[in-house]
């Protein structure tokens, strides 16, 4: 039996105010029962009176406003035990009520929150604290054979809550998957929701910046060579965009621009390790992709964001004339600049390795 299965907590509603109303509903109803039948016995209001229907009022309001599903063990023992320790605290007042002909009150109270059990999944404990309290009241009464039916009381509310709860429990279950069947749709239809909003902004991104390129392709209008260049770089910057959304900001795409129209061959990938990491090391990688764009003259360049679970968070390889150089940055932020021979033959106040050079714990060399 799964949490779901046993316990008919909706059928109390998870609402605050409901439960509110349903324990003010119940214990109005035991206390109109303690008033008639100590007003019919002649009781006087004692501690141990009060003692008891406190208990059996605390007993109410755990069994309704427990959170867990089925409700926890403990409050669940809590209230099974809850009418067997009422009738021990106010034990002299069962046989004064059997006398006068009138209800012994603990019975009828302490019934309602073993009904309220059963409904909570804890079948086998509400029985339980029904022979507990039927046992007591006859034990109480000195063997009185009235005790015996009086006692049957809360035996009858947990029968008629059990053979309810056997009905309305396939009905409930029904109601589960139905609640499940419409989260699992609304998770899709979010789903889609978002994938149609980033489809609908990627293609007001690229009518906004394509479109009059492209309407001057279709109108096979001839492009002068700065006009060709541009129609590569914008090109260029599309499939960055495309690939790499993570390292598409503005100063990134910009140096990349400037660096291909340097004549310079970039690559810019993401695997989607940065999906995970903190915003500054977003921001860290990303400068560092921006600067070696910046420093990088000639040849090739790629950046790329690693896969996550990866020791290293992204690699920047420059394929130079002065050299070949790996930036490596990992998950704690830490970079690590490998170098080659010719890059360090070469180096100059103008070369963008000689300032890492200065770094020697985070640099090492190919031949080394």
């Amino acid at each position: 039996m799964t949490a779901d299965d046993g316990d008919l907590s909706r059928l109390l509603s998870e609402h605050r105010s409901t439960m509110v109303t349903i324990i003010a509903v119940v214990l109005a109803t035991d206390a109109a029962v303690v008033i008639r039948s100590v007003h019919r016995a002649s009781l006087p209001i004692s501690g141990q009176l009060v003692a008891a229907a406190v208990i059996i009022a605390a007993a109410t309001v755990v069994v309704v406003l427990d959170t867990g599903k089925p409700i926890h063990e403990y409050a669940a023992a809590f209230v099974a035990s809850s009418g067997a320790i009422a009738t021990f605290i106010a034990n002299d007042q069962v046989a004064a009520e059997l006398r006068a002909h009138t209800s012994v009150w603990i019975a009828y109270t302490a019934g309602s929150a073993l009904a309220m059990l059963v409904l909570r999944g804890r079948n086998l404990l509400a029985w339980s604290g029904t022979a507990a309290t039927w046992f007591a009241i006859v034990l109480a009464a000195g063997g009185e054979p009235t005790a015996y039916v009086q006692a049957v009381v809360p035996l009858v509310n947990v029968a008629i809550a059990a053979a309810f709860a056997a009905i309305m429990r396939p009905t409930l279950r029904s109601l589960h998957l139905l609640e499940i069947e419409s989260t699992a749709r609304a998770v899709k239809q979010a789903r889609l929701d978002a994938q149609n909003a980033e489809r609908k902004r990627q293609l007001n991104r690229l009518d906004r910046r394509a479109r009059p390129m492209l309407e001057r392709i279709a109108a096979a209008v001839p492009f002068d060579p700065e006009e060709r260049e541009e129609c590569r770089l914008l090109e260029a910057e599309l499939r960055d965009e495309l690939r790499a959304p993570q390292l598409s900001t503005p100063e990134l795409l910009a140096a990349a621009r400037a660096a291909r129209q340097r004549g310079v061959e970039v690559m810019l990938l993401d695997d989607g390790g940065l999906d995970a990491a903190s915003p500054l090391l977003s921001t860290r990688v990303r400068h560092l992709a921006t600067r070696e764009l910046d420093n990088t003259q000639d040849g090739h360049i790629t950046v790329r964001v690693l896969p996550p679970g990866r020791t290293n968070l992204a690699t920047v390889l420059v394929d130079e004339k002065r050299g070949n150089r790996r930036t490596e940055i990992d998950s704690a932020g830490t970079v690590t600049v490998t170098l080659d021979r010719t890059a360090m033959s070469h180096c100059d106040d103008t070369h963008p390795a000689c300032d890492i050079l200065n770094e020697p714990p985070h640099v090492r060399s190919l031949d080394a």
